[in-house]
């Protein structure tokens, strides 16, 4: 996670005002002494002490969690939050409680927005990418059975004789099930056009596979 080097007049106080600033616990991070520094000779050659402090998961997973807690306390203050990392680079959160719809918003935009803004905040504590997934309840797996019964309607004109198919705006996150369950169809091929929010995919019939199934049939035949 996050690497700091700073330094002081003393290792103490070096951690002390890095605790007192960063609001951070003693657990959420690990410290390495580069040097103890020294008060010198009656003042003459002194020198700092330098630490470098390596900031933990445990201490995003709390903000990331305190963070959430406050917003959704403006819908529902009984709603609960918990959050952890798979990695270093993803943090999951789940939030439960009987006013999660009003969270969800029409269509998961609501969750959307959430998630949005919580990677905003937490990779701004962070000096690498990180991103954040947000669950309110089954949300995500109702979704994700959706999305299976809309790439295979999809499919299923394409196989009839449609060309291309556009699907409706889409998280990245529900873009990547599309591109994901469309891999065991090998007639087809996708890709994501539009700006975020409105960015989409589209399904299009693969040419060069009409082709090697014309070239199959031809061979077979000539058998």
């Amino acid at each position: 996670m996050k690497k700091l080097t700073i330094t002081g007049k003393s290792v103490e106080e070096v951690l002390a005002i890095f605790e007192e600033e960063m609001k951070i616990n003693k657990n959420e991070y690990e410290y390495l002494v580069i040097d103890k520094g020294s008060s010198g000779f009656f003042g003459f050659l002194a020198r700092d002490a330098v630490v470098e402090i390596t900031i933990k998961k445990e201490f995003y997973e709390r903000k990331l969690e305190e963070f959430l807690k406050n917003i959704v306390s403006y819908f529902d203050s009984d709603i609960k939050v918990s959050v952890f990392s798979k990695n270093p680079r993803l943090f999951i959160a789940r939030i439960d409680g009987e006013g999660i719809g009003k969270i969800i918003g029409k269509h998961g935009k609501g969750l959307g927005a959430l998630q949005h803004i919580a990677t905003i905040f937490l990779n701004r504590l962070s000096d690498i990418k990180i991103t954040v997934i947000i669950d309110a309840g089954d949300y995500r797996e109702k979704r994700k059975e959706l999305i299976k019964k809309i790439v295979e309607n999809a499919v299923e004109k394409i196989t009839s004789g449609v060309e291309r198919v556009e699907l409706d705006p889409m998280f990245s996150f529900e873009r990547r099930l599309v591109h994901e369950f469309l891999k065991k169809f090998p007639h087809v091929h996708s890709y994501s056009e539009g700006v975020e929010p409105y960015r989409y995919v589209v399904i299009e019939r693969r040419r060069n596979h009409d082709n090697i199934q014309t070239r199959k049939s031809r061979t077979y035949n000539n058998r």
